[in-house]
């Protein structure tokens, strides 16, 4: 991959297409390091289900982020590595957020989280659940997530994530 410019300019965030899935799955191949990758078939059912949340961010023709968005009900999560299909939820879910190891520290966390937010608030969604993973609890609650009491339903979802998961959740209405 050729070097990336030390700035935010002329990037861009878009939906995924399916020419992107190979740069996806190498990214999450380098930021999941404690946890083993999900397949391809698992990572696609999420934009199958909701292809105008699921996006990338795009740098001189390089794809150096990705964020994988769905509907899904506020309080839950789905178990990893097991594929969805569309339901209806007043919530979304931030299922995967990974930044390319060579675009990391120049703000494209908060870019992309706040991109998805304002279509979140847009679309009227009351919140975003996600589980936090591999030390990364702290960022979130940084950016406004707070931890929520798992219902049972969670408890045995969150089974299939490493030991240190946390479900948190950002209120938006």
């Amino acid at each position: 991959m050729p070097k990336l410019r030390d700035s935010l300019n002329d990037m861009s965030i878009r939906p995924i297409t399916a020419s992107d899935w190979p740069a996806i799955m190498a990214i999450q191949a380098q930021c999941y390091i404690e946890l083993t990758p999900e397949s391809l078939a698992v990572m696609q059912s999420k934009w199958q289900a909701s292809p105008t949340t699921c996006l990338v961010v795009e740098q001189a023709e390089n794809i150096v982020a990705y964020a994988l968005v769905h509907p899904w009900p506020q309080g839950d999560a789905p178990s990893l590595d097991t594929p969805i299909t569309l339901i209806k939820s007043h919530s979304w879910y931030l299922h995967d957020m990974a930044i390319s190891p060579a675009a990391q520290g120049m703000g494209l966390g908060k870019q992309l989280l706040e991109y998805v937010i304002n279509q979140a608030t847009q679309l009227s969604k009351h919140g975003i659940g996600l589980v936090a993973v591999q030390g990364a609890k702290g960022y979130w609650q940084a950016q406004g997530f707070l931890p929520a009491t798992p219902s049972s339903t969670l408890k045995a979802a969150l089974k299939t994530y490493p030991a240190d998961a946390c479900y948190l959740y950002l209120t938006l209405d």
